[in-house]
Formats: C-alpha cells, sequence, structure tokens
C-alpha cells in the first residue's frame, strides 16, 4: 500500500485505507496529533470519541477536497495503539457519486429487462438503447471523478505530510 511508505508523492488511489502503529496510548495520539493541528493553521480537525477527522481551511475547499478519517484504536499484536486511517472525498460527494451509479445501474437493470422481454415477444422497442446509453454515462461519471480526484491530489498530499509530520516524534511504525 503506497501510504505505508514515507513518500507521501505515490499514487493515490480512491479512498485509500492504511494503517500506522504507534508505541503510545489512544489518548496520547489524539493528543499528540491535536497539539500539531492547534500549531498548524494550514488544516482543521474536529474529534469525536476515538476519531479524528482532518480537513483544509474552508477558503481553500472545492467540489472534490479531501478528508483524512483516522480511528484510533487499542493495537491487538503489539503494545500501544493503531491507527486506522482513509484518505477520501468528503462524505456528500462520495455519497452523491454512488447514488448516480446505484440509479443508472438500477435503470438499465430494469429498463433492460423490459426491453429483452419485449424484444422476445417479437415488438423491438427503444429501451434496448438503455445498454449502449448506461455505458456512456459510466463512463462519464467514471471520467468526472478522477478529474475530481487529480484537482484534490495536491491537498491530499498535504493531508498525509500533516500527519506524517505531526506523528514523526511520537515514534509511530508505518506498516
Amino acid at each position: 500500500m503506497p501510504f505505508n511508505k514515507k513518500n507521501p508523492v505515490d499514487a493515490i488511489k480512491v479512498r485509500p485505507r492504511f494503517k500506522l502503529y504507534s508505541a503510545l496510548d489512544k489518548e496520547s495520539v489524539i493528543e499528540h496529533i491535536f497539539r500539531k493541528l492547534d500549531s498548524d493553521k494550514t488544516v482543521l480537525g474536529r474529534k469525536r470519541f476515538n476519531k479524528l477527522d482532518i480537513t483544509l481551511p474552508k477558503k481553500e475547499l472545492h467540489y472534490w477536497s479531501p478528508e483524512l478519517h483516522i480511528v484510533v484504536e487499542k493495537s491487538d499484536f503489539k503494545e500501544g495503539s493503531c491507527l486506522v486511517c482513509m484518505l477520501g472525498p468528503q462524505h456528500n460527494v462520495w455519497l452523491t457519486f454512488v447514488a448516480i451509479y446505484t440509479i443508472i445501474g438500477l435503470i438499465t437493470f430494469f429498463g433492460g429487462m423490459f426491453a429483452l422481454v419485449k424484444l422476445q415477444l417479437g415488438n423491438p422497442s427503444f429501451w434496448l438503447l438503455l445498454f449502449p446509453l448506461a455505458a456512456v454515462l459510466v463512463a462519464g461519471v467514471y471520467i468526472i471523478s478522477y478529474f475530481g480526484k487529480r484537482k484534490g491530489h495536491q491537498q491530499s498530499i498535504h493531508l498525509l505530510r500533516f500527519l506524517y509530520a505531526s506523528i514523526e516524534d511520537a515514534e509511530i511504525l508505518r506498516r
């Protein structure tokens, strides 16, 4: 996984997940990251129980701006804590694209079944055009999301660099 390396310019995938292990306990890691959040004005963060959400200031946000979600939990196989991280677009953007894919899929599935039944009965239907139309729509949505991901690439790198810099002196092991 590219995000477990120290080189933050590796290829960014859509919603990559990675883990970091620390010798510190949960509360200490969260406090350590929040101290760095207070001193760095280029990122914002909020905490809910053992989860941290790190994002950019409002003036730098655009439609595909990334968020870094960190869940800090007790490590199962060694002493300390485990940071389960996910970098991806904002939840409303992700939900929008999932909903678009779902709607295209459902309309194509049911409209396609209707068209194939009519075709078997000997009545060709314009509903058969749903198959190529759906392929074009899915390709279009994918291209839009790809360019959005590229637009947020530098912001993603900035969030990763902040995370690595904020936990650098906390003796974190990257795997």
